[in-house]
Parts: C-alpha cells; structure tokens; sequence
C-alpha cells in the first residue's frame, strides 16, 4: 500500500473510531465505504454492508439499493415491497484484498459466489455464513416480487491496492463470470457491471467523499434579478436540458448524491403519478420543443458560484424545486434533443433563513405533509445547535442537510446523525419502538411522526438517545459484539435505557427533570465498565427471548418488545412466566405427602421415595423452576436418608416443604406479581 493511500486509509480508521489493530476487517470497511459512500444512495449504512466473515462466498460487501435509497434489512425490504411500487433495484458486490496481486482464481470465486446469491434455496451453493445469508434472503425476496421490478442492475467490484494491469487471463475470468450472471435470465448485458480496480480508484474514491457537491455548465440566456439583502447573486435563466443535465448527472452517469435533501417532495415514480406520466407523454411527443412552456421550471440553491472560461461551477447547491421534473428527465435522457430547454432559478446565498423561506415558498403550490419540511423545521434548527453546543460527553453532530459536514476535516463521519437515523433511535429510546424503528423509515413516520421533533421537546432527548446509539456502533464496527445482534440493534437500545431507567417514573419532556432523567442514562453509559455490563445484559435478554437470532420476523413485532421489557425487568419470558404459573398452581399437590410427613412424625403411610420422585419429574419439566434450586437438591435429599425411620423422614420431608412452600413459592409469587404489574403498566403507557 503506497503513502498516500495508507495515509487515506488512517484517516479513514480515525474517522469511524476504528480500532486499529484489526488491518483486514478494516480495510474491507474502507474498500466499502469508498465504493457505496459516494453513489446516490440515501441512508448508506456502513455497517450492515460488510459481510465478509469466513464462509462468506468470496463477497467482502453487499449492499441493495431501491429507487436510489440502501435497504439496510429484509425487515425494511418487506415494507417497502408492501407499498406496491415499481422499484428500481441496483446491487453492489465487494470483494477486496489487503494483498496487491489480482489473482484470476480469486476473482472467478468472488464472481461465482455473487451468482449463487441469485439461485434458488435448492440449489447447491458456496458455504454462506449467516450475514450473507440474510443478504441472500433479501435478493430471494427481490426475485419474488420481480414483477414490481423496473430495471434491474448488478455492480461487481474486486479491489486492491495493487497496480492493475490487464491481461488474457482477466479477460477471460471476467467473460466467464458474466457468461454465469446472464445464464440467470435476471439481467441485461447492459446492466452488468465487472470491475477490477486497483489504488487509483481507492485514492480517487476516497478523495470523491471529501469533496462539496459541483457542477460545471454554460450559462447563456440568463437574465440577472436585482440585488436582494442576503443575497450574492441570482438568475432567471433558460437552459437547453443537455446542459441542465450536466448539472443533475455525475461521472458515473447517476443523478449527484444530496442534490434533493432540501427537496420536500421525494420522486414519486412515473407509474402511478399522472403529472410525471404527462412529462413522459411530452418527451414522446412530436412536439417536444415546447417541453420548456408546459414546464414550471427548476429552482437551484447554492453556497458559491464561479465563473472560468466561459463556464459556470456551482458548488454546495441543492435543487429544492423540480424534483419530480429532474428524475423524469434523467430517466428518460436518451430522448432529449438539443431543440428542448428549461427555465431554471438559481440563488445563491449563505444565509439558511433565505434557503428556508425559498424551499417553503416554491413547494406551497401544492399540498406538503409536515414531516416533508422536516429538514427545515424550526426545531431541526435547534436541534443543530445544540448538538454543536453540547460537549459534556463525545461531540456529535446533527446533520439537517445530506453533506453538510462533508468538508468539515475535523467532524468525524461515525460521529454524525442524520434526521433519520435520530428518528430511529429516539423511537428506540423513548418511544419503545425499535420494532419499527427495524423497518422501512416511512412506516416509522406514519406511525411516530407525531410523537418526534415536537418543540417543546427538550433537545438533550435527542442527544441521549444519538450517544447509545454512537456506542453501540462502535462496540460493532470494533467487533465487540457479535454481528448476530446487528439487526436487533434498536432493540438493545432500547432494553439499555430499560434497565437504567427502570425505577424511574419518566418526567414530562419538556420538564426540567427530563434533563436529569437523560444525564442518569448519558452516565451509565459513557462509562466503559457500566456501559459494557448493559450490554452484556442486553445480550443475554435478547438471546434468552428471541432464542433464534436469525429469525427475520423477530425485530418487527410488538410482541417481541414487550417480551423483551419484561425480560429486562425480571429476566423472564412469557415462556417462563406460563411455567411459574402452573407451578403455583399445582405445587400444593405435589407438597401434601412432605406436610404429612414433616409435621406428624415422618408418617409411615406414604412411600417417601416414589412422591419424591413425582415432585423431581414435575420440577424437571419446568426449567424455569429448577433453575432456581440447587441441581444437588435431590440427591442431596436422598443421601442419609433412612425410610424406615420417622425421624429421618420427618427431617428430610420439612426441609423439602419449607424449600418449596415457603423460599421458592414467595420467590415465583413475587416474579408473577412483577410480570401482572407490567403488564398493567405496558397497558397503559402514554409516551410523550
């Protein structure tokens, strides 16, 4: 690995709080986050893409985008399938090495282990460990739904940081490995990407994630707008579409990445939406030219504005009106003539309160639901500020905007929250909600969108629920925690506030008790030794509930949760809870011939042997229960014990009654008393 890019790679390491001793694992972290980073992929989660374990089918990384946002889970793919959308499905494959050679052999193994994740559950296939067969379970669902499908795409990537120089043998590996990918009948040879790349990609790449949004293009017709306090400078313009798409379009050939952040309104397809299947009509019209008349226009905001040579460069700019327009006209750019133009607004401006008023201005035309103006909220502001004002504990920072950090070298990426993300764990936290937190974050707006970002909400809430989470990541980016849990994430969120707050009553949220109610938490689990014992019991609730993690339906239910509280509290299941039950119930029965024995002279009437049996069988099928005696208990009872003679059953039979009647039968009461009592209170909660 040359200088530079190791150099890259430290710094990569120190942005995301990586420990340094693990080299591979790391790498194949670095090697994703280049590669997936700087596609137009909302929501990227660095994370959930690495798979690479041992018996992972020659894939290091795996990610799934629809409609250009990351599928982190099969939770999240179910719901979004459920919306009855037609999807545009792209797959990213990783495979890197620390290595600089490009082994052939190596390649067509990465390249047969992508095809088996397309074949069918019958078929033989390469050994898959469990994260790669939850990815695989994902694509089975795609293949399932292929009808929903609009277009589908597939990237394979082998890098290294080697010197790549081509020859008979890459060729003819790379031809193999498409010639498998289309035997499939999943994919066109179009959309087939093989790619070995080596350092100049990796310098290049990261180097890409570094670098504010830009575009270059020609301004002609414009007409400049008089000067406007807060204002550099603006335009009405008249822009030919090809160059409009200069602006849209990176160098990769997809739409920039962030350029709709401060777009209230997410593309809403071409199939079902009739404004965008009249913009389709036109640009399959004769009539075409008259594209720019039938047009309201696009509106641009931007930070900085140069001009060289003839061209303009726009940098930090985001197209805040003209979304459904733009998408249409990348998606159907190959019908696009040189007769055919736009008109086009461009501001640009430092002052946030002019891009907030612009974006509510140009989107009141037509109805917005309010949690679309989310990223220009009042209380999102607020949020931002606080989270830079906020040290007592790790620095982190609230992201409104998609990029907004990007060229700030001293915020550290694994240290920033995007408003989605800080949904998630706030639901997580405070809502007990990780079950849709799991899932597809528009199923988390219906259900939660009235109970987050409310103004008189006091903003250390928020960052108290970023900060587990932030510890959380860490403690699986640094592989701390097996990657088993990664998909109950928020749920051990959630049952780790549990636990520290589970004696106390939660305070109103905009009290200032809630202050000090967020501080117990931010305590606990700043400390290392606290927060590790959390989550070591977190672990054990979630593996003693759940008891199948890999079960794909398990983070999604209601149910789950409230086992999982309970758990928490009593370290019971509802599986448990049942066998206490029917052990208070028929104890007595069990306990009668001891009572007998213990209190009237070891009565010779009963054959001690055979009831002691009955009541070790009946304890024995209740593991809950014998958990909780000694597992020499019987046998201790046994030892010394003489049938023939009254005293020694007398002893043996009121040691055994005042076992069961009185130490273990208070104990199970007491827990039952606990569980009803939980139930009552789980029944009634209100929160927020």
């Amino acid at each position: 690995m040359d200088i530079i890019l190791n150099n890259y790679f430290q710094k990569f390491i120190t942005e995301q709080n990586l420990d340094k001793k693990n080299l591979e694992k790391n790498f194949e972290k670095f090697i994703n986050y280049i590669c997936l980073s700087s596609k137009n992929i909302l929501n990227f989660d660095l994370f959930s893409s690495c798979v690479g374990n041992g018996d992972d089918a020659g894939i290091d990384g795996f990610a799934l985008s629809i409609n250009n946002r990351y599928i982190n889970n099969i939770s999240e793919l179910t719901t979004l399938i459920n919306t009855g959308m037609d999807f545009s499905i792209e797959f990213f494959f990783i495979q890197s090495k620390t290595s600089e050679a490009f082994t052939t052999k190596e390649i067509g193994t990465f390249g047969d282990g992508v095809a088996d994740m397309f074949r069918p559950v019958d078929v033989t296939k390469k050994k898959m460990n469990e994260l790669i067969t939850e990815k695989y379970n994902m694509v089975q669902k795609i293949l399932q739904n292929y009808e929903f499908i609009k277009t589908i795409k597939i990237n394979l990537y082998y890098i290294t940081p080697g010197t790549y120089v081509e020859d008979d043998n890459h060729i003819s590996t790379k031809n193999r490995i498409m010639e498998t990918l289309l035997l499939l009948d999943i994919f066109k040879k179009d959309d087939i990407c093989i790619q070995i790349l080596d350092k100049a990609f990796i310098r290049k790449q990261y180097e890409l994630t570094k670098v504010q949004n830009s575009a270059t293009f020609e301004l002609n017709n414009k007409i400049e707008i008089p000067y406007i306090a807060g204002v550099k400078e603006s335009y009405f313009a008249v822009m030919p579409i090809k160059e409009y798409l200069k602006i849209i379009i990176d160098d990769s050939d997809r739409i920039r990445r962030g350029i709709f952040e401060l777009n209230v309104r997410d593309f809403a397809g071409s199939e079902d939406n009739r404004v965008n299947q009249d913009i389709i009509q036109t640009l399959n019209s004769d009539h075409k030219e008259t594209f720019g008349l039938l047009n309201n226009g696009i509106t641009i905001v931007g930070k900085s504005l140069d001009k060289g040579q003839g061209q303009y460069t726009i940098k930090n700019f985001y197209i805040v009106n003209g979304c459904q327009t733009t998408n249409i006209l990348y998606e159907n750019r190959d019908l696009i003539n040189a007769e055919m133009w736009i008109s086009v607004k461009i501001v640009i401006t430092q002052n946030d309160k002019i891009i907030k008023d612009i974006v509510k201005a140009t989107n009141n035309q037509t109805e917005v639901q309010e949690i679309q103006l989310l990223s220009m909220d009042e209380y999102q502001e607020e949020l931002e500020s606080f989270y830079n004002t906020y040290d007592t504990f790790t620095q982190l920072y609230y992201e409104r905007r998609d990029g907004q950090y990007r060229d700030r070298q001293d915020v550290e990426s694994s240290k920033i929250i995007s408003p989605e993300l800080q949904m998630k764990c706030f639901a997580s936290v405070f809502l007990a909600s990780p079950h849709i937190a799991s899932r597809f974050v528009g199923k988390l707006q219906e259900e939660v969108s009235k109970k987050i970002f409310v103004n008189d909400h006091k903003p250390i809430m928020y960052y108290t629920s970023s900060f587990l989470n932030y510890r959380i990541e860490n403690t699986f980016k640094n592989e701390l925690i097996e990657q088993t849990y990664y998909k109950f994430k928020y749920h051990i969120e959630m049952i780790i506030s549990h636990l520290v707050w589970v004696k106390e009553k939660t305070p109103p949220a905009n009290s200032r008790k809630m202050e000090d109610y967020c501080l117990k938490l931010l305590n606990a689990v700043n400390d290392d030794s606290s927060f590790f014992s959390l989550l070591e019991a977190a672990k054990t609730c979630v593996k003693d509930v759940i008891k199948n993690l890999n079960n794909t339906e398990a983070n999604k239910t209601l149910g789950i949760v409230n086992e999982l509280l309970l758990y928490s509290e009593i370290e019971w299941n509802e599986k448990d809870i049942n066998q206490a039950t029917v052990f208070i119930s028929q104890i007595d029965e069990y306990l009668t011939p001891f009572y007998n024995m213990g209190f009237f002279d070891g009565d010779l009437r009963y054959n001690f042997e055979t009831n002691l049996s009955f009541l070790e069988t009946f304890i024995a099928n209740k593991p809950t229960i014998k958990k909780l005696i000694s597992p020499d208990f019987f046998s201790e009872i046994r030892d010394g014990l003489d049938e023939k003679n009254r005293q020694s059953r007398k002893d043996k039979s009121f040691l055994i009654y005042n076992k069961f009647n009185k130490d273990l039968k208070t104990l199970v009461s007491n827990k039952l008393e606990l569980a009803q009592n939980f139930k009552q209170r789980h029944s009634t909660d209100n929160n927020f």
